[in-house]
């Protein structure tokens, strides 16, 4: 076990508004996080319209801005206060302009109550929002003022622990400070947003009546993720993601030579590759944020840490080392390493749905262990064919497909997570490299260096169909879309990625920019952004 006190997980949202209907565009909140907004339709319970960086979407912030703000404030209109460190600006959402100058204002000149009547507050802000009768609320740790911005005055000032108390939530998070808040532009309700960025409270931002008015909430459950489709390089290393919807590359980045594996950690932040040691030495698993750009990374005692697994609770990390014998439990919060001794040559790895086991395939032992995530330890193995290679569990958790690339008799074997009985094979092709599984769990999708990807039916075993990719291509990796209605692949020095449509129809691809140095790893999955 490696000891080691390092928080892996990020931080999220640090500053959020709204602004009302303009007639030209519907209420819109937008949601900060360093250098990166997303635009959300207020009325809507859907992913965002889009994510990009604050230069992209308002480019005429002072330069200082670009790399992030401390807070927001919205008013009753399309103008919006930036703040940073002592200083702010007023912007123009609609026009797409600083109000009076781009130049960064001292809070205390440009709210001149605030001075005497709550000096502290001239140093810095921690969040602000609109108030239902147009005045505006300002927070600084478990401080809050009501300000009117007519006047110039503050209206009261006080604590949130004592102010917004309801004998309802006598714990809530934010009763000590929030990261962010933000109004709903057509109603008295409002959000605040709890010191982890990841989750809020909502509240009644009536001056006379305001108060916490719901229990801790994930933010990511009312105000949705965008889906990512996260790619990286198996030699040369380098990631890229992309919105799955659009194309939009939103990352091009190095995370090491030689990864194994790509996937999106359960908080949908980061980018999580293993790649392997350099120099004979241990290898690592690198954390790359998406849209900060910063990686981190936490040694795996293994040379080459080869497939990665997210637990979806995000309790930890699982990564299968294939030249070793152990599989790696990384713990999110600490940094803690736990390992278990699995067999040799852990060639894949996936978690539960539930997130009570991880399935590491072993190909020498030619079975899948099934590992407890609360024990770390081997419960049971799973017969997984004559060489179990790559893992896909169905979402029901009821299933695994198991590719067993031998050469000149590959197939796929369908095992019942249940146990008992013998898998049962399907032949598909001659060089199995990636399999997925359909999210409705009756399918699973297979590639095997040829240009179309076969289609395999669960309940009755059996190879039913092809969907075509472009011709000539030779498909080394496969992805699916959280709707189930579209496949990405890539292909062996492929220079794209392309998305199938279920269905059928003509690929759409996404350029990389980059010829593959030879295979690819894919993940798919909803993620901040």
């Amino acid at each position: 076990m490696t000891e080691n006190t390092t928080d892996l997980t990020a931080v999220g949202i640090n500053a959020a508004f709204s602004v009302p209907d303009s007639g030209d565009a519907p209420a819109a909140v937008y949601m900060i996080r360093g250098g990166w907004a997303v635009h959300y339709d207020a009325a809507a319970t859907a992913p965002p319209q889009r994510g990009n960086t604050l230069r992209e979407l308002w480019p005429k912030l002072p330069a200082t801005y670009l790399s992030g703000v401390d807070a927001t404030c919205s008013t009753d209109t399309q103008r919006v206060y930036f703040f940073k460190g002592p200083t702010c600006v007023l912007y123009d959402i609609a026009k797409n302009e600083p109000v009076g100058g781009s130049a960064p204002v001292q809070i205390g000149d440009k709210l001149p109550g605030l001075r005497n009547g709550a000096p502290d507050f001239t140093q810095g802000i921690d969040a602000g929002m609109t108030a239902s009768d147009g005045t505006v609320y300002l927070f600084r740790g478990g401080q809050f003022v009501n300000y009117d911005l007519d006047s110039d005055a503050v209206l009261e000032q006080g604590t949130i622990e004592k102010d917004w108390s309801n004998a309802d939530y006598p714990d809530s998070e934010v009763y000590g400070g929030v990261a962010a808040a933000f109004n709903h532009p057509a109603t008295r309700n409002g959000y605040l947003v709890a010191p982890d960025g990841k989750r809020y409270t909502e509240c009644d931002t009536d001056p006379d009546s305001h108060r916490v008015t719901s229990g801790t909430k994930a933010l990511r459950d009312r105000w949705l993720y965008r889906t990512f489709l996260s790619v990286v390089d198996d030699t040369a290393g380098v990631l890229w993601v992309f919105d799955a919807d659009t194309g939009q590359k939103i990352r091009q980045s190095q995370v090491g030579s030689y990864p194994g594996g790509v996937a999106i950690s359960p908080d949908g932040f980061s980018a999580l590759a293993p790649v392997k040691s350099s120099g004979g030495g241990n290898g690592s698993l690198t954390l790359f944020d998406i849209t900060a750009g910063t990686p981190k990374s936490v040694t795996v005692e293994d040379s080459w840490p080869y497939r990665v697994a997210p637990v979806p609770d995000g309790s930890a990390v699982y990564v299968a080392t294939v030249f070793g014998t152990a599989v790696h439990a990384i713990d999110l919060a600490t940094g803690e390493v736990r390992s278990v001794e699995i067999g040799e040559q852990a060639s894949g790895v996936v978690a539960s749905p539930d997130s009570t086991c991880v399935y590491v395939s072993c190909r020498t032992t030619n079975d899948v262990a099934v590992v407890d995530t609360a024990t770390v330890t081997v419960t049971r193995r799973i017969d997984g064919g004559s060489k179990p290679t790559e893992l896909a569990l169905t979402p029901d958790g009821a299933t695994l497909g198991i590719t067993n690339p031998d050469s000149g008799s590959s197939f796929v074997a369908i095992a019942r997570t249940a146990g008992g009985g013998a898998p049962v094979p399907v032949g598909v092709g001659r060089d199995l490299m990636g399999i997925a599984a359909s999210p409705d769990s009756q399918q699973l999708y297979s590639v095997d260096l040829d240009s179309k990807v076969k289609v395999i039916d669960i309940a009755s075993a059996s190879h039913v169909g092809d969907i075509p990719g472009k011709e000539g291509r030779r498909l080394s990796a496969v992805a699916v879309s959280p709707d189930g209605e579209h496949l990405f692949v890539t292909d062996y020095l492929g220079t794209s990625v392309q998305k199938l449509p279920v269905t059928g129809g003509d690929p759409v691809e996404f350029p990389l920019g980059l010829t593959l140095t030879q295979y690819a790893f894919l993940t798919v999955s909803p993620a901040w952004g």
